[in-house]
């Protein structure tokens, strides 16, 4: 959904669980079959994703709309923000400091925030990926390779306590790798109060190393937030044991939410 190393992630723990498949079977030939099946779902997935998250920014925002993005990681969704809305005022939240002192060189009118959103302020841990910056996040969790860790001090902030004065987004982008739920709950009086559209990625490869389940998802959103929850093709809008069952399923990681 939103960079591609962030929002691949099922994508490349279907890759590597496919290449032990073949390397460890004695049939070979049907596990490559097995495997090119299984790549190419995903593959689909997510150009699929991709391509409509290009839609939704467009239908969103204004030439002078706002928008954050949060993980903005190497800046592709930034990017199209900037080319969609120029005379907006955007938001961009990157924990790595590498990538934020680069997303402030490339995009000198956003306002680039290093650090991370969850529902508290301080500072906390957080587990780099340096051979992967998109599976970065507060919680280490399992990865679909040998990857390059290493642990840096953050800033952790709360959305609606460090949103500027009438500032009023009209999209929101959230990829945190399994996050997503501390940033609903630190960003939930902004949401009830502007109702923003919110593309939000939200599957096995990180929630279940916060303890963030759909329900709670769903709870924030749709409960609190009076927003109803879509799959990337525009299925929905998402009961909670709907939502439950495609996380379970792993047939959609990427969504969005509107009024």
């Amino acid at each position: 959904m939103s960079d591609r190393p962030s929002m691949t992630s099922s994508l490349e723990a279907a890759r590597a669980a496919a290449r032990r498949l073949v390397l460890r079977s004695p049939f070979a030939p049907q596990a490559r079959r097995a495997a090119r099946l299984v790549e190419s779902r995903y593959a689909r997935r997510d150009r699929r994703d991709n391509e409509a998250l290009e839609l939704l920014v467009s239908a969103a925002l204004a030439a002078d709309a706002s928008a954050i993005d949060i993980g903005a990681n190497e800046g592709r969704v930034l990017q199209e923000i900037m080319r969609v809305a120029p005379a907006g005022r955007h938001i961009a939240y990157e924990p790595i400091p590498g990538l934020a002192a680069d997303l402030r060189r490339r995009f000198p009118a956003v306002d680039v925030r290093c650090a991370a959103l969850a529902d508290e302020q301080g500072e906390a841990d957080f587990t780099h990926v340096k051979s992967h910056s998109g599976y970065s996040g507060l919680k280490q969790r399992t990865y679909p390779g040998q990857e390059e860790l290493e642990q840096i001090r953050v800033r952790i902030e709360r959305l609606d306590d460090e949103l500027p004065e009438g500032f009023v987004p009209a999209f929101v982008k959230i990829d945190v790798e399994g996050a997503e739920g501390g940033v609903l709950a630190g960003a939930i009086e902004m949401l009830e109060r502007h109702k923003p559209l919110v593309v939000f990625e939200h599957g096995k490869g990180g929630a279940p190393a916060y303890g963030t389940t759909p329900g709670d998802v769903h709870a924030l959103l749709a409960d609190r937030a009076g927003l109803r929850i879509f799959d990337m093709d525009g299925g929905g809008p998402y009961s909670r044991d709907q939502l439950e069952e495609v996380f379970e399923l792993g047939s959609y990681w990427n969504f969005f939410a509107r009024s």
